[in-house]
C-alpha cells in the first residue's frame, strides 16, 4: 500500500514537472510579448509625444511669421494705401476732364477695395483672431477676403450646435483650410468652392470642397522630390496629431474634396 501510495506520489511529482516544462516557456513568450507590446506602446507614445511638441514649434514659428506679415500689412501698407487714396482725392478736385475724374474715381474705389482685403488678410494672418473670435469667424473673414476677388464663388454652410474646440486646435484648422483654399485657387481652376462645418455631438467634420479640375492622388504621390509639394502631407500629419483623420478624394475633371474629422474631447 506504502509502495502504491509513493507511485503516485512520484507520478504527481512527475505530472507537475512536466506540466511545469510545458508552461513556463509560454508564460515567458506571453510576458516578453507583453514586454514588447508595452515597448512598442511606450515609443509610439513618445513619438506622438514628440510630433506634437513638433507641431507646437512650428505652429508657434508660423504665427509668429505671420503676426509679422500681417502687422506689415496692416500698418505699412495699408498706410500708403490710405495716402493714396488721399492723394488721389485731392486730385479728383483738381482734376476738370470728365473722363480724367471718372478714371480717379474708378482707381480710388479700387484702391479702397484694396485696403479692404489688406486688412481682412492681416486678421487672418493673425491667430489672435481665432483666440478673440473662434473658428467660425475667422473661416467667415477669410472666405468673405476670397470672395470679394471676384475670381470664385464662395459657399459655406455649417451645421450643428457650435463649440469650442480650443484655441490650438482651430488656429490649425484655420491654417489646414487656408492651405487647401489656396491649393484650389493655385491648381484647381475651380469656378465654385463649398466649406462645411458640421458640429455633431462627438465628431467635429470640415470638408473644403472644389469643383475644378481635380488630380490623381497616386500620380502626386509618385511624383519626384524636387516635383513634389508637402501641401497634401502637411494636411494629413496635422490631422493625425490633432488625433483625428483627414482624407482627400480628388479625380480628373471631377473636383476636389478634402474633409477632415476630428472627435469631440
Amino acid at each position: 500500500m506504502q509502495a502504491f501510495a509513493g507511485e503516485i506520489g512520484i507520478v504527481i511529482i512527475a505530472t507537475l514537472f512536466l506540466l511545469l516544462i510545458t508552461v513556463a516557456p509560454i508564460l515567458f513568450v506571453l510576458m516578453h510579448q507583453r514586454q514588447y507590446h508595452r515597448y512598442l506602446s511606450d515609443k509610439e507614445e513618445i513619438k506622438n509625444l514628440n510630433q506634437r511638441e513638433l507641431l507646437q514649434s512650428q505652429l508657434e514659428i508660423q504665427n509668429q511669421t505671420f503676426q509679422q506679415i500681417g502687422e506689415e500689412l496692416h500698418d505699412n501698407i495699408g498706410q500708403l494705401l490710405t495716402v493714396a487714396l488721399m492723394r488721389l482725392n485731392t486730385l479728383e478736385d483738381e482734376v476738370i476732364d470728365p473722363d480724367a475724374q471718372q478714371s480717379v474715381q474708378q482707381t480710388r474705389e479700387i484702391i479702397r477695395t484694396i485696403i479692404t482685403d489688406v486688412r481682412a488678410l492681416a486678421k487672418t494672418l493673425d491667430h489672435d483672431t481665432v483666440r478673440r473670435f473662434g473658428l467660425l469667424a475667422s473661416l467667415t473673414l477669410e472666405l468673405e477676403r476670397i470672395q470679394r476677388t471676384g475670381r470664385i464663388q464662395i459657399q459655406f454652410q455649417t451645421s450643428g450646435e457650435t463649440y469650442s474646440l480650443g484655441e490650438q486646435t482651430e488656429t490649425v484648422l484655420l491654417r489646414m483650410t487656408q492651405e487647401s483654399l489656396n491649393n484650389a485657387l493655385k491648381h484647381a481652376q475651380a469656378q465654385s468652392i463649398t466649406v462645411s462645418v458640421d458640429y455633431q455631438p462627438t465628431l467635429f467634420i470640415l470638408s473644403i470642397s472644389d469643383d475644378g479640375r481635380g488630380f490623381e492622388l497616386e500620380d502626386v504621390a509618385k511624383r519626384a522630390l524636387d516635383k513634389a509639394g508637402v501641401g497634401l502631407t502637411n494636411l494629413y500629419r496635422r490631422a493625425g496629431l490633432l488625433g483625428g483623420t483627414c482624407s482627400i478624394v480628388s479625380h480628373p475633371g471631377a473636383g476636389t474634396r478634402v474633409e477632415i474629422k476630428l472627435p469631440r474631447t
